[in-house]
């Protein structure tokens, strides 16, 4: 399964610095997508929509075991995933646009649901560092609960980080440029809704709007 929605962070101010590697890597990523969404004529879609931007997978996606922290120090793992509906990004904390804005958007999602009928008990906000190497708990734990102090800051191994994105066809790579310290990360833009059952349900294409995230949401959790 492959869904790259990519985007570049700091975009479109510092785009065009970054040379044929960051072009090649996007129309790589671009062309992955168009290949899943839309396959080959007579063969089964991979998704539904079910809301404008909001896809479910007629058949969910399990997961490959994985082994994370979460910004408190406790294990994020498959079993992490189980009983409650996880709304999923991949990012950074020092991300300069689509993470805080997708974060911000989460709490709206996490208001309206709160306010109906199913509320908001089983789901969880989870944004998984692409950047470990700058993302240590103490950052993460600092920053993911500043949008509400229920959400979830993860990181880990890059390998086991890099496992986790590529079983749902998350994209990311450190962008060409930069210091040590002060760098960009490409990354999809797609949220991933993630299962009671721990298995990919579906996901939502960026721009992000809390209402169709909401109304998408309730269509993916009917049974």
């Amino acid at each position: 399964m492959r869904l790259h929605f990519l985007r570049r962070s700091g975009a479109p101010r510092v785009r065009l610095v970054f040379g044929l590697v960051a072009v090649l890597f996007a129309a790589a990523a671009a062309a992955a997508v168009w290949r899943w969404m839309w396959p080959a004529p007579g063969t089964q879609p991979h998704f539904v929509e079910v809301a404008s931007g909001a896809y479910v997978l007629p058949k969910p996606d399990a997961l490959p075991s994985f082994q994370l922290v979460k910004h408190d120090g406790t294990p994020f793992d498959n079993q992490a995933l189980k009983g409650r509906w996880t709304f999923m990004i991949f990012g950074y904390t020092h991300c300069p646009d689509f993470c805080p804005t997708t974060l911000v958007e989460f709490t709206h999602v996490h208001k309206l649901l709160a306010q109906s009928p199913h509320g908001v008990r089983d789901v969880q906000f989870v944004l998984v560092s692409v950047d470990p190497a700058r993302d240590t708990l103490a950052l993460l734990a600092d920053y993911v609960p500043q949008f509400h102090p229920s959400f979830i800051g993860v990181t880990g191994e890059a390998a086991m980080i890099a496992r986790l994105a590529d079983s749902v066809g998350a994209v990311y790579a450190r962008a060409p440029g930069g210091g040590d310290t002060s760098y960009l990360v490409d990354h999809s833009t797609a949220a991933l809704l993630i299962n009671p059952q721990g298995a990919l349900q579906g996901v939502f294409a960026a721009p992000h709007a809390a209402k169709q995230m909401v109304q998408g949401f309730a269509k993916m959790r009917e049974p």
